[in-house]
């Protein structure tokens, strides 16, 4: 990994353009990239961990990224992220371990902000920190949106008009059975 500092407006428009930053003044987003620093990652590297804790949130200036989740011995590619997109977002509000990995899908060029610097900032400029948690209010509702209508489609597919493989479900024991299951004669 190398690191190095931002210099003057480099990468000012990158981090503007990005989502989460987009409510932000052209000062506000220079200040906010005087904290970012650049790093260089190797292919195949690990950027964050799964189960670790997060410390930064990153944007990709060059290269990609692929995001895995393991479970059970088994690895589900989640996203592969490219230019202008960002990850570790949540480690900026929440002290939780992280629910997935990231691994430089190509070498791979980012801006990194770390917790405590993003921290320090929101703490002195209360106008940057109403607009950059405005923007994660609408982001986390409409994942939430999302996670709701993925679910209700899974429950209820002829609601959405499409069909699905009939599921598992745990039997239901009545009678003599659920009476001994509970401890009891009937």
């Amino acid at each position: 990994m190398e690191i190095e500092g931002l210099e003057g407006l480099k990468g000012t428009d990158l981090i503007q353009d990005t989502f989460l930053f987009q409510l932000l003044n052209f000062d506000e987003t220079l200040a906010l990239a005087g904290l970012f620093r650049k790093e260089k990652r190797k292919l195949g590297e690990v950027i964050i961990e799964e189960g670790e804790l997060g410390q930064a949130l990153y944007i990709i200036e060059k290269g990609k990224v692929k995001v895995i989740k393991e479970e059970a011995g088994y690895t589900e590619e989640l996203a592969i992220l490219g230019r202008g997109e960002l990850f570790g977002e949540m480690s900026l509000i929440e002290d939780e371990l992280t629910s997935a990995s990231v691994i430089a899908e190509t070498e791979v060029v980012l801006l990194a902000i770390d917790r405590q610097d993003f921290e320090d900032l929101v703490e002195e400029n209360r106008e940057i920190a109403f607009k950059v948690y405005k923007t994660f209010c609408h982001v986390l509702s409409e994942r939430l949106r999302k996670t709701s209508q993925a679910l209700y489609a899974e429950r209820a597919p002829e609601a959405s008009g499409k069909k699905s493989a009939p599921k598992k479900s745990a039997k239901k024991t009545t009678g003599k059975k659920a009476a001994k299951k509970a401890g009891r004669k009937k």
